[in-house]
């Protein structure tokens, strides 16, 4: 009953800032759009515990859990040995051997395949040791504060769109807001509430410091927007960072040649990205990624997951990853299918994918034969590509496919939004017309 209690109150409190708090003013909605939209999250998000407290039982194996019950160790540190809490709260000194009192205490601080590459579950975990500060360990508490920042970060993500797309802003709202993946997964006490926020802020902050508003502010949170995603997944930031500067690029001067302004970024960013361990030997990324596959596919053989799919080991060269860009593609875009059956999450994933498929061929069936808002089509566009790609190439499981591009999801869609033509479309679907057009229709 204490835990419900406490639950409604930072849910009362969340709302509450979210009715008076400028940024989250949407213009042509009501401030109770936004309020309904993160009720919408918190049972979501509820629904998520659910899910894993009762159909997923291994508290141990569930990501919903696991950072947070992790995140314990660290915080009854506070009341031991508080300086052990500060350095392991802000990685200061944390890998002496006396740590390992901590870490051996935690199941998920160690990977089972170390790398040099950062573990990003160290993130989750402090951010859950910080929200224990204010949560009384209440889970249901950090679901409620995981929802409101991934909330802050989808209305960046729509705010960096919308002056654009004022036309259809209705279509927008959906495609960031209310995509049924983005709402479960992106509600939960796991990472895609943390990527959601960095996202948010680093494209709203980046069109501000563009249009030179608010400039140390911008700045400031720039730069911790691309820290936290460095430390969240670092290949988000990877795939973002080039289509940010090729789109300060375009915005700076103009939108022609917005392609090939494009293009010539990421090739450069690409050929840098491919012979960066020529300068740092312990940073080959090609190897890391090969790698990263291989353990997934090692990890999901001795979990014996069902919903594991046949995956060709991917070797260390240019023309393999080049070669298996076609099936990475297919996997993270068209898996699964709905009718493939399997456990709810996944027959419901499959649906999904259905709805965004007939949702995208409309859009093309309505294709504008003039293309505007070309540097926004492609940053949308080439991030989704991205994410689909890395994450169908290394992933050889269909459960872990279908969270991992819940941060692109929003992304295709806009990018057909973009595409559509709004008023062939409004004319097939008229609920899609603002109110005023209707309006002056009947006058």
């Amino acid at each position: 009953m204490l835990e419900f209690i406490v639950t409604i109150a930072y849910a009362l409190l969340f709302i509450i800032l979210i009715r008076i708090m400028p940024f989250f003013r949407l213009e042509g909605f009501n401030k109770n759009a936004l309020s309904g939209i993160f009720i919408l999250k918190v049972a979501a998000g509820f629904v998520l515990f659910l899910v894993y407290t009762y159909f997923y039982p291994d508290r141990g194996s569930a990501d919903i859990f696991k950072y947070f019950d992790d995140s314990k160790i660290m915080y009854d540190a506070l009341f031991t040995r508080p300086l052990d809490f500060v350095q392991m709260l802000t990685g200061i000194n944390n890998d002496a051997p006396r740590f390992e009192v901590y870490y051996n205490q935690m199941n998920h601080w160690h990977r089972v395949y170390e790398s040099n590459i950062y573990n990003d579950s160290h993130t989750i975990i402090r951010l859950n040791a910080i929200i224990r500060l204010f949560s009384f360990g209440y889970y249901n508490v950090h679901t409620v504060f995981m929802c409101f920042f991934s909330l802050a970060g989808l209305t960046g993500i729509y705010r960096f769109f919308a002056h654009a797309l004022t036309d259809r802003k209705w279509l927008l709202l959906i495609a960031v807001f209310l995509i049924p993946s983005v709402i479960f997964w992106g509600s939960g006490v796991l990472k895609e509430g943390l990527l959601f926020f960095g996202l948010g802020m680093l494209l709203w902050h980046t069109q501000l410091l563009i249009h030179k508003k608010n400039i140390f502010l911008s700045l400031l949170m720039i730069a911790g927007a691309i820290l936290l995603l460095m430390y969240t997944k670092f290949y988000v930031i990877t795939i973002m960072l080039p289509l940010l500067i090729a789109y300060t690029w375009c915005s700076l001067t103009s939108a022609k040649w917005s392609l090939v302004k494009y293009l010539t970024v990421l090739t450069v960013c690409l050929v840098a990205g491919l012979n960066f361990h020529r300068v740092f030997p312990g940073y080959n990324f090609a190897e890391i990624l090969i790698q990263k596959q291989h353990d997934f596919m090692a990890l999901a053989q001795s979990v014996q997951s069902g919903s594991a799919i046949a995956m060709e080991p991917l070797e260390p060269t240019l023309s393999s990853l080049i070669y298996h860009t076609p099936v990475a593609l297919y996997n993270a875009m068209f898996l699964p299918w709905f009718f493939q059956g399997g456990s709810p999450l996944i027959v419901a994933a499959g649906l999904e994918n259905l709805l965004m498929m007939l949702f995208i061929a409309g859009c093309l069936i309505f294709f504008r034969r003039t293309l505007t808002h070309l540097p926004l089509l492609w940053l949308s566009l080439f991030f989704a590509l991205g994410i689909f790609y890395l994450t169908g190439l290394t992933t050889p499981v269909v459960g872990a496919i279908v969270r991992y591009k819940v941060p692109a999801m929003p992304f295709i869609l806009i990018s057909f939004i973009i595409m559509v033509n709004i008023e062939k479309l409004q004319k097939f679907l008229p609920f899609l017309k603002p109110k005023k057009d209707q309006t002056n229709k009947h006058s």
